[in-house]
């Protein structure tokens, strides 16, 4: 055999086992509700629900595609859901193949219901990138069914901006504190729940520090229904762990 045909059938085979990982993974991971006895450990402290403010975004991040399209514009002074992170932070792929890790594309779509779909394409922008990104990233951690995972990350994005959309865009063209924000937060769901509010800065050029993030800590995501089944955001904000002041201050397109 020519040593250009071993080639072809080594990549071949690689290729091949790629295939029947995803294909397995799609069997065993996906297509099933995870056992939260099975995926939760006791480290898991909490969950970390980060929301981007839109026009910050495309001020940092200039060339990226949903900016250069206007999608982001389009979207106006909003926040919107980047993501619910399970913690601490290194919890990530939770039973994804390690060889699928560096090539999301070849993982299977994540299957959602239409009424999760169409109301994450209110509150996110590249909804179907974000979907694949976020699930196997992050989702997987998270002992709950993408629907749950989504649908209950749109519902405190929701609530979210109810409160805090009002602030930012009223410190649009200036300036704001973290202390600000968790002023409004303790004043919103009560005392103490302010701390765990965070917010995350990047610097850009001619801008000095913009205020492009805000983080909240809540409990982990498979606690944040209750006994009747509806997601309090209140309710998660108390019993998440504190968040430090990483970034006190910032500018807001």
């Amino acid at each position: 055999m020519r040593r250009g045909d071993v080639a072809v059938l080594s990549i071949s085979a690689a290729l091949a086992a790629v295939v029947v990982a995803a294909v397995t993974y799609s069997v065993t991971i996906l297509d099933r509700t995870p056992n939260p006895s099975a995926l939760v450990s006791d480290d898991a402290a909490g969950s970390l629900l980060v929301l981007t403010w839109a026009p910050s975004f495309c001020t940092v991040e200039r060339e990226n595609a949903a900016c250069e399209s206007g999608e982001v514009s389009r979207v106006g002074q909003t926040l919107v859901l980047h993501g619910l992170w399970p913690q601490p932070r290194d919890r990530q792929y939770c039973g994804v193949p390690e060889e699928l890790r560096d090539r999301e594309s070849a993982l299977p779509p994540v299957q959602l219901s239409d009424d999760v779909r169409d109301r994450l394409r209110s509150t996110t922008v590249d909804t179907a990138t974000l979907v694949h990104h976020e699930w196997y990233t992050h989702g997987t951690c998270a002992a709950v069914s993408p629907d749950t995972y989504f649908g209950d990350a749109v519902t405190l994005t929701d609530e979210v901006r109810e409160v805090l959309d009002p602030v930012l865009r009223d410190a649009a063209g200036g300036r704001l504190t973290l202390a600000t924000v968790r002023e409004r937060i303790d004043d919103t769901f009560g005392a103490g729940t302010g701390e765990r509010v965070g917010l995350g800065c990047r610097t850009a050029a001619g801008a000095g520090a913009v205020i492009v993030d805000v983080r909240l800590s809540l409990t982990p995501a498979v606690a944040l229904r209750d006994a009747d089944g509806a997601v309090s955001l209140a309710e998660s904000l108390r019993q998440g762990p504190p968040m430090p002041a990483q970034c006190r201050h910032g500018s807001v397109p």
